[in-house]
């Protein structure tokens, strides 16, 4: 193999490593614990006090790295059955071994936990119980009907609770918010029940969608988009026009994606449904900085 050929190898597995880690949702937490920082927990402090600060820095980084740690186990537990839901982005993922991966996530593990150790002991112990989550998710919870979902949503939220604590920033008008992006969680891990319900059958696993039948699933996904509505009418004077603003975008996309999801006749109607919850997590990263 030539040097170039090599370099070129060496690209692709870097990129399959991305794919592995699904760099876009790091990226996410990443962006919103920063904005969230910055605007929210700490609004009366200027941008550089906020960003000289190395607790905030190793607080959401050690939420990133094992973030990345949760991912390469998950795709480890999910290798099976992700070969026959997504063949092609399985195949060039596995351009990455095993082994390599599994070494990687050791790694991230670690300096998740020493980052979080660096702030407190405290932050050691919330981030460690958030680390065995993202393990136990994977290993146990996953597959149990509704209780993997809810658990997604929780784990998916848990890093901007960790933050906000440091912060020492509680209030009720973020917690109305993450509720908002919770059930928008809960509700995209249903669909990825329909997405990847031919691999899960074949392997056995037991899902929303293979426990109560597709229909069942998809009436679901419009009932919660109704009933999403509520909070946020009732909430909506706690907030101001740009966040009301963001929060009617995410509803409407949310009713969009639901009702996508309900006319799907094949996996091509589902995925764009998908990326419209891919959208209301972005339109909700966004909104963060106007709560």
């Amino acid at each position: 193999m030539t040097a170039l050929n090599r370099r070129r190898y060496s690209l692709l597995k870097f990129l399959a490593l991305l794919s592995q880690i699904r760099w876009y949702n790091v990226l996410l937490l990443l962006i919103g614990q920063y904005l969230a920082a910055l605007f929210v927990f700490e609004p009366s402090n200027s941008w550089q006090s906020t960003l000289s600060d190395t607790g905030t820095h190793l607080t959401i980084w050690s939420s990133a790295f094992l973030l990345v740690f949760g991912f390469l186990i998950n795709s480890f537990y999910d290798l099976e059955t992700d070969t026959i839901n997504r063949p092609k982005q399985t195949a060039f993922e596995r351009l990455v071994s095993q082994s390599t991966s599994l070494r990687i996530s050791v790694l991230a593990l670690i300096v998740g936990l020493l980052m979080a150790y660096t702030v407190s002991w405290r932050g050691l112990l919330f981030y460690g119980f958030y680390a065995f989550l993202l393990w136990f998710y994977s290993h146990k919870v996953r597959n149990i009907p509704l209780v993997g979902h809810f658990s997604a949503a929780i784990i998916g939220l848990l890093p901007f609770f960790g933050i906000s604590v440091y912060h020492q920033y509680l209030s009720l008008h973020t917690l109305a918010f993450g509720g908002l992006i919770g059930l928008a969680l809960f509700s995209r891990e249903l669909l990825k029940d329909l997405l990847m319900v031919k691999g899960d059958t074949v392997m056995g696993k037991s899902t929303a969608a293979s426990e109560f039948g597709g229909d069942q699933v998809r009436l679901a996904l419009i009932i919660s988009s109704g009933i999403a509505w509520i909070p946020a009418f009732f909430t909506q004077q706690w907030f101001g026009f740009y966040a009301q603003l963001g929060m009617l975008l995410m509803l409407v996309l949310l009713s969009v994606a639901n009702t996508l999801t309900l006319g799907a006749k094949s996996l091509r109607g589902l995925r764009w449904a998908h990326l419209c919850y891919k959208v209301v997590l972005v339109i909700g990263i966004l909104t963060i900085p106007f709560l």
